[in-house]
């Protein structure tokens, strides 16, 4: 296992491409919550003890053969620019004015990766904040067939927030053209009392293209892998809605991650999110907002200062829409970047009076440019 640390500061992090070309041409758009995958992507995870919340993840092998998996965890927490230690969180008012009048919250990411082995058939779940020990693994020390223990790091900080992509590969660790993975993930907040809220959704998996895999570690999704998609559906409350059965009081978040990832120490390169927002009128609005790496961020947030001050004045907002519901398009605006592709997944989270849901986003179209990928090299199991 290695651990990698990124700051913004330093212009270095996981979510940007160099030297990577971009193809032109028209990519698959195939990428499924439900059907077999060789790459799992999802989008939140988040543990904290002082919240009483944490995260299930859970991968199953769907084949009747063992597979290898390797995965990356991304810890989104912001920290402190007058307190490296201290842990913020720049998508909220709270954690944005947290570090005091002397410093400012600054966006970082570090990456944790590890590796495991599933039998014929078998699922594997663990919470975020522990992991998971003693778990098979192949050894690419000794002959093929031989194997020693591997383990799932848990978190490194308490609180944290961010993502984890998975990649089914051979024994060698290098990524192989075949679909068996699964997966979803289970957020559990315990309330005061006996109370325990749970949300969950699928991960998203992105299936190989038999054939076409080159079995290095540059993954590009739309000629070795089924391309992610042009445009994001997300059919959402608006902000402040009364609901009309339980009268209760809600909020929509979004979480967006990059389909595009250089796990390999390169440059952050953001991605402009244009989004179209209908009510039940058919009307349309719209705005923008710019993602790097990993956004967290309730709705009325996107297009308001931080806070609930301007929320009343968001087109997100019950406030100006008038309706209850609507459904709001997001897509990665397309850039002339040689090196970096625009493509995103994200998840929803409702909230209303101490319950919540999150769903997948809805998928539409096809993306012209290619997103990739980019691995370290493999190591040595066991190191």
């Amino acid at each position: 296992m290695r651990t990698v640390k990124w700051n913004a500061m330093l212009s270095s992090a996981v979510c940007a491409l160099g030297g990577i070309a971009v193809w032109s041409g028209v990519a698959r758009a195939d990428v499924s919550s439900t059907n077999p995958a060789a790459i799992l992507v999802f989008p939140k995870l988040v543990f904290s003890t002082g919240a009483s919340t944490d995260t299930i993840v859970q991968v199953s092998n769907t084949a009747n053969h063992p597979v290898n998996v390797r995965c990356f965890y991304v810890n989104a927490n912001g920290h402190c620019s007058n307190n490296p230690s201290s842990i913020c969180d720049p998508y909220t008012l709270e954690g944005s004015t947290s570090c005091g009048s002397t410093g400012f919250c600054i966006p970082g990411w570090q990456e944790t990766d590890f590796a495991f082995r599933l039998t014929s058939n078998q699922p594997i779940a663990w919470p975020l904040s522990a992991g998971a020990a003693n778990l098979p693994l192949a050894d690419r020390s000794g002959p093929t067939g031989e194997f020693n223990s591997g383990s799932i790091p848990p978190a490194p900080e308490d609180p944290i927030q961010g993502e984890l992509k998975c990649i089914e590969v051979g024994d060698d660790e290098l990524p192989v053209d075949q679909n068996d993975l699964i997966g979803n993930a289970s957020i559990e907040a315990h309330r005061t009392g006996a109370a325990v809220d749970i949300r969950s959704y699928n991960a998203t998996g992105i299936q190989a293209i038999e054939g076409a895999n080159n079995r290095d570690n540059t993954l590009v999704l739309g000629t070795e892998y089924n391309g992610c998609p042009n445009i994001l559906v997300l059919d959402n409350w608006f902000d402040n809605a009364i609901h009309p059965v339980t009268g209760a009081q809600m909020r929509s978040e979004v979480t967006f991650v990059p389909c595009s990832e250089d796990f390999n120490f390169q440059a952050p390169q953001p991605v402009t999110v244009q989004y179209l927002v209908f009510n039940e009128f058919e009307q349309r609005f719209s705005t923008s907002k710019p993602v790097t790496c990993f956004q967290e961020i309730q709705l009325s947030d996107i297009d308001t200062r931080l806070g609930p001050t301007d929320d009343r004045f968001s087109i997100f907002n019950v406030n100006v829409q008038g309706t209850l519901t609507g459904q709001t398009t997001a897509r990665g605006v397309q850039t002339s970047s040689q090196t970096s592709g625009t493509g995103l997944l994200a998840v929803l989270e409702e909230f209303s009076n101490g319950r919540s849901a999150a769903s997948e986003a809805h998928q539409r179209g096809t993306r012209t440019q290619r997103d990739v990928i980019l691995l370290p090299s493999a190591q040595p199991s066991g190191l």
